[in-house]
């Protein structure tokens, strides 16, 4: 909690192993409230006392999650765009399936995650090519980070494939009502990879650096392989993003599973890895969490 808190202060770099426990922060401060407790019971006042400050912290981690933020006033005239976004996993066992329930999901954008010239080959198969014909990609990335943007309407003069440094991103103008709004996807590098987290690190700080150039309505999604409680991540919201599925009081529904299958897919989801920020000139109004058809990850419509 301490190099967190002095991290996001002065910008102390952090390690893979930090990072990691960054995410598991609100499962890890579980410990503070046995340990107040044991403080209290056996009359060591000190222990409880500072345990009490930890599962304070441990409080102010969480609430705020669980909290619908309030709606502007111009939400209830304004045009609106469904957004699906979804990790169909490289090793997906079932690409049809994963690909038929991005189709009918009839959402105007879909993030397709890990997007690898196999599996959307099988989604042009299953209907993909004619449900969602405007696409942004990069052809040439047959990596396991590959991003995808289909969307069943037409793309606009600042659609591009763009790479900065280490980082891809996929940026699909559409326009909605007149007013031309960016989707934003992403998939940098997992911090588990061997020298992932360097990686990751320079990506999210390309990106920090990016945001601020864009203008107009902005929607930033895709797996960012963090949860929100690395200071990288607390950086990106300051920059006048906020988390839409926070703001709709679903912050805790976690996104990504240990496998896809198996006994640790049966364990269920642990984090949430999957994001979609926007700026102040787009407000969520709802959030479904889709099951997962063969991948390690929980789609999300918007």
């Amino acid at each position: 909690v301490i190099t967190r808190r002095i991290q996001m202060w002065i910008g102390v770099e952090a390690g893979a192993v930090l990072a990691l426990a960054y995410d598991a922060l609100p499962v890890l401060l579980v410990a503070a409230w046995v340990i107040a407790i044991g403080g209290l019971v056996s009359g060591h006042l000190l222990l409880a006392t500072v345990a009490g400050a930890l599962c304070l912290h441990h409080l102010v981690l969480l609430v705020p999650r669980i909290l619908s933020a309030a709606t502007p006033s111009w939400v209830r005239t304004a045009p609106t765009i469904e957004v699906l976004v979804a990790n169909v996993f490289v090793d997906n066992e079932t690409p049809a399936d994963a690909a038929r329930q991005l189709i009918a999901s009839n959402a105007d954008v879909v993030v397709i995650v890990e997007s690898t010239p196999a599996f959307m080959a099988v989604f042009d198969a299953e209907g993909g090519s004619e449900a969602y014909p405007h696409r942004v990609f990069d052809p040439d990335d047959t990596s396991d980070y590959a991003v995808t943007i289909a969307t069943t309407r037409a793309l606009g003069p600042r659609s591009s494939m763009r790479h900065l440094g280490p980082l891809r991103l996929a940026i699909a103008d559409i326009d909605v009502d007149g007013n031309s709004t960016l989707i934003v996807a992403l998939n940098p590098t997992a911090t588990v990879d061997p020298g992932g987290h360097v990686t990751w690190k320079e990506q999210i700080d390309v990106l920090t650096s990016f945001v601020p150039t864009l203008s107009g309505p902005v929607v930033v999604a895709g797996d960012m392989n963090t949860t929100r409680y690395r200071p990288e991540f607390e950086q990106l919201l300051s920059l006048g993003l906020s988390d839409a599925i926070d703001a709709l009081g679903k912050g805790l529904s976690p996104s990504f599973k240990l496998g896809a299958n198996g006994v640790l897919g049966s364990i269920g989801p642990v984090a949430r890895l999957d994001h979609a920020l926007v700026n102040e000139a787009v407000h969520p109004v709802a959030v479904t969490n889709l099951e997962p058809r063969g991948s390690d990850h929980l789609p999300f419509s918007l």
